[in-house]
């Protein structure tokens, strides 16, 4: 236990380490890294041997071009002109900069790598130009090059310019990914909401629908009660308020699942009757002329269902047989249990892909009359599973 404390506290502290690094400035780090080499070209240029060389133009240009480094991310051609004009000049006044040297030569190295990993397209071609012939002139000048070695300092100076391009290129090609993945994040994100959106729409106007149609249905009862009790026929009264008592029941309890759903502004209302699981052989054979291959079982006693009910358990159906279509699959299967307190309802696939972006809005549906919805994806196929709660039998 105290060994795993101490592992976790060490990766807090090089996380935390690394948090500060990466928050530090960039021009601060190459303005630190520039003075590492200005104090290191001091140091070896006053101390090698100058073989009779002018020593203090020397140092001095090796201070002013090991400076252009704290500019090798900021203006990548302004560090090149940096380090070439004086390495120039003191190679025409007897100097020895690029002699027997570590430090500056070090520091041209990391130039043209900055340049190759910083310069941007527009200016790259002139930075990497500027240097590379600056320090051929250079190198030429103080006699440590021979015109034939040439290729070979210029494939030197290359390298290191070709790295830098090479992980500029990977950098960018990876930010390029990220903003995709990130792009497409929200995309699917907004979709999702959107085909929520319009499931909760959807709902809200069938449920309007079968408000509509069980108090439409009440008040043509309701009219026939007044010539029934005149014409003395009271046991048929009696039975007519009892429908139109039953049906405002199921009415109100519709019009409650109704106020919590939001309905798209611009419906209209629709009388005809909405579809159930009476009609879910039709659907099956709608997929099949359509190419999906449905296999359709129905397990223990069909019930009636409450009109709500009954028109989520087809809509479950019916959109897990379109989703299987959409995502290419060739054959589904659809089971249907009625048990005593609940009717189950299962749909399998072979398709590749994963669930629809429907599927919040069909789990609220489900919800809306106390079920659950369940989708996965299993091994050899993707299953949806749906448990309504029905009335128990009087």
């Amino acid at each position: 236990m105290a060994a795993g404390r101490a592992k976790l506290g060490v990766v807090k502290m090089l996380e935390s380490v690394r948090a500060r690094i990466r928050a530090v400035d960039p021009f601060r780090v190459d303005i630190a890294i520039a003075a590492l080499f200005v104090v290191a070209s001091v140091i070896e240029l006053s101390s090698l041997d100058s073989e009779g060389h002018n020593r203090a133009i020397t140092v001095v240009a090796g201070v002013i071009a090991a400076s252009a480094l704290a500019f090798r991310r900021r203006d990548p051609l302004l560090a090149a002109a940096i380090f070439v004009v004086p390495a120039l000049i003191q190679a025409a006044f007897d100097g020895f900069l690029t002699s027997n040297s570590t430090a500056p030569f070090v520091a041209v190295i990391l130039l043209f790598y900055s340049i190759g990993r910083y310069a941007p397209p527009n200016r790259f071609p002139a930075a990497a130009a500027v240097l590379a012939v600056g320090m051929m002139t250079t190198l030429l000048v103080e006699g440590g090059l021979e015109i034939e070695d040439s290729f070979w300092a210029l494939f030197l100076f290359g390298l290191p310019t070709l790295a830098g391009r090479a992980l500029r290129s990977r950098v960018l090609l990876q930010a390029e990914l990220r903003e995709k993945a990130e792009r497409a994040e929200l995309e699917r994100v907004e979709r999702a909401r959107g085909a929520v959106e319009d499931e909760r729409g959807r709902i809200a106007a069938e449920l309007q629908t079968l408000v509509a149609n069980g108090l439409s249905a009440m008040v043509v009862q309701a009219e026939t009660v007044p010539r029934m009790i005149d014409s003395g026929d009271l046991v048929r009264a009696g039975s007519a308020l009892a429908a139109v008592e039953e049906t405002g029941r199921d009415a109100l309890t519709e019009m409650r699942r109704l106020l919590g759903v939001l309905r798209r502004d611009g419906d209209g209302l629709e009388l005809a009757p909405q579809p159930g699981l009476g009609r879910l052989e039709a659907l099956v054979e709608r997929n099949r002329d359509s190419g999906l291959e449905v296999s359709l079982r129905v397990e223990g006693r069909r019930r009636p269902l409450t009109t709500g009910v009954d028109l989520t358990a087809y809509r479950v159906v019916e959109d897990a047989l379109e989703a299987a279509t959409e995502h290419g699959a060739g054959s589904a299967e659809v089971l249907l249990r009625y048990e005593a307190d609940e009717l189950k309802l299962q749909v399998s696939d072979d398709r590749e892909g994963g669930g629809s972006e429907r599927l919040p809005g069909l789990s609220d549906r489900v919800g809306l009359y106390g079920g659950h919805l369940r989708a996965e994806r299993l091994e050899d196929c993707f299953r949806l599973r749906a448990r309504l709660p029905l009335e128990e039998e009087g």
